[in-house]
């Protein structure tokens, strides 16, 4: 995949620009940082997955399956993964053609499960390096997206202190059973 500049508007919080496949035009990707938040647009994951599911690969009872099953997991997937991000959960990279967007979408306020978006090669590098440029510009102003820090900031956090302290809470239990 590639990053194509097709739209750039630059108002006072709107900044759009298209990410294009190379290899397949039709492919598409576009990201608005609107304020404080970075929106991508994954409907073109649907048309994606619909393909695979009625692919002449692959066994006929497979794609069968699919087929009836893809259009609704997939607006369900695509729905979770196009919901705003703070810029503060968003973190892009740019090594030479190579652009990596890594965003943290939150549920209940906590960082849920990390997107990443890969372009192995960029064809407009200066876009990519203006995007990546005006992310960190707003991350850098943008307050902190979550009331907690570290790893309490995860539900793998909160999940793993929560199984330490169960693990813990049964060894003194049965510690206290045990001198009985």
């Amino acid at each position: 995949m590639s990053i194509n500049l097709r739209q750039k508007e630059r108002t006072t919080d709107t900044y759009t620009f298209t990410a294009r496949s190379m290899g397949n035009p039709d492919k598409v990707v576009p990201f608005t940082l609107v304020g404080e938040t970075l929106c991508v647009n994954l409907t073109g994951m649907l048309e994606a997955l619909e393909t695979i599911a009625t692919s002449e690969s692959g066994s006929v009872v497979l794609r069968h399956h699919l087929a009836g099953q893809v259009r609704p997991l997939s607006l369900a997937l695509v729905r979770i993964l196009s919901r705003p991000v703070h810029v503060g959960d968003v973190r892009a990279d740019l090594d030479g053609e190579r652009l990596e967007i890594l965003a943290w979408p939150r549920a209940g306020g906590l960082r849920l499960a990390p997107i990443r978006i890969r372009f192995a090669r960029v064809d407009n590098p200066e876009a990519a390096a203006a995007f990546v440029a005006e992310l960190d510009a707003r991350k850098s102003t943008a307050a902190h997206p979550g009331r907690l820090i570290g790893p309490l900031d995860y539900w793998l956090g909160w999940t793993g202190l929560i199984l330490g302290l169960a693990v813990v809470f049964r060894w003194v239990l049965r510690k206290w059973m045990a001198e009985d």
